[in-house]
């Protein structure tokens, strides 16, 4: 039978607005008080994979200094490539994380470690652990071995379950502004008015911003994301029924070219594109009949996060997305 738990993938550079959080995980285990469970929060394109795996380099490296891994000790070179046997990642085969899975990772826990002074154990997607993952998790939890880290991924702290939020620490990465986005950008080659344009449909996500500028596709479907919103703005409130089948179209469509390792699920789609509406909004984008005023695009961008969270919870999309229609041609109209 094949492991449930995987090594960790090589480490990559971290993101724009990863250098705070990373500094205050590492002060804490340079002195000694580093807490056994972490739940690293964040948007879609935040990184948190990423930093995941950076701060897991760190928390393994043999001579961790202030300014972060040494980056040449047996562990960081491990680390690097990928093939670290004490960082471990773990990831749902579908849309839930499996008991099966979380029963080896009890196992593993128990372990100690091969090379560094301490293992981590990454949990991806924290918001598909069910009751059941999540009941067998809580041991883990509440009784870490002082050689392990666990950190659990996840949108935010109210998409896991209480059990879970209450006995990590979270550590939350936020939005990148869109000057510094667009910043980050240009030092990667890129030309001010693209740089600019993507930094605008990444809504502060750096890791959608570069899978933006990978894949022309999803520049495509950005597109004509920003032609669906000036249709909403320029529609009746009973449109709402067909616009909604359209967005979850687009979704459709996303799911098939959003990149990544482990495949990209139906509700992980339509958040995709739910944020990429949120940044046309935003940033004016559309175009159109600007027919809603700054104080009801808030409002429609807090019914597009609630919506959005709510499909995330496996909350029925396609009723969320009708409610969400309505919202938007009939409350705010």
């Amino acid at each position: 039978m094949s492991s449930a738990l995987s090594a960790g993938s090589a480490v990559v550079d971290s993101l724009p607005g990863h250098a705070g959080p990373l500094q205050a995980v590492r002060r804490m285990a340079l002195e000694n008080r580093l807490p056994h469970s972490l739940l690293v929060t964040g948007p879609d394109g935040a990184g948190n994979t990423a930093f995941a795996l950076k701060l897991a380099a760190e928390l393994t490296c043999l001579d961790l200094n202030e300014q972060g891994a040494c980056g040449v000790c047996r562990s960081c070179v491990l680390a690097r490539a990928g093939t670290h046997s004490d960082i471990l990642r773990i990831a749902p085969p579908k849309e839930e994380t499996t008991i099966g899975q979380i029963r080896e990772l009890r196992y593993v826990a128990t372990l100690a470690p091969n090379i560094s002074p301490r293992r981590v154990i990454i949990i991806e997607r924290g918001e598909t652990l069910n009751d059941q993952a999540a009941n067998a998790i809580l041991k883990v939890l509440e009784d870490t071995p002082d050689r392990l880290t666990l950190m659990i991924l996840a949108p935010s702290a109210q998409s896991v379950l209480p059990t879970i939020e209450s006995r990590a620490i979270e550590i939350p990465l936020r939005s990148v502004d869109k000057s510094s986005l667009t910043q980050f950008l240009m030092e990667r080659g890129e030309k001010q008015e693209q740089a600019s344009a993507v930094a605008a449909y990444a809504g502060g996500s750096p890791g959608r911003a570069l899978s933006l500028l990978e894949n022309p596709q999803s520049l495509e479907l950005l597109a004509d994301v920003a032609q669906w919103v000036a249709r909403v703005e320029a529609a009746a409130p009973a449109a709402a029924l067909k616009l909604a089948e359209d967005l979850k179209e687009l979704s459709d469509r996303a799911k098939k070219i959003i990149p990544s390792e482990d495949g990209v699920s139906d509700r992980q789609a339509v958040a995709w594109v739910l944020d990429a509406v949120m940044a046309v909004l935003q940033e004016g984008l559309a175009g159109g009949t600007q027919r809603w005023s700054p104080r009801q695009t808030a409002s429609i961008t807090r019914e597009i996060n609630l919506s959005r969270h709510l499909i995330l919870s496996y909350a029925a999309a396609d009723l969320q997305l009708e409610r969400l229609l309505i919202h938007m041609l009939m409350d705010a109209s």
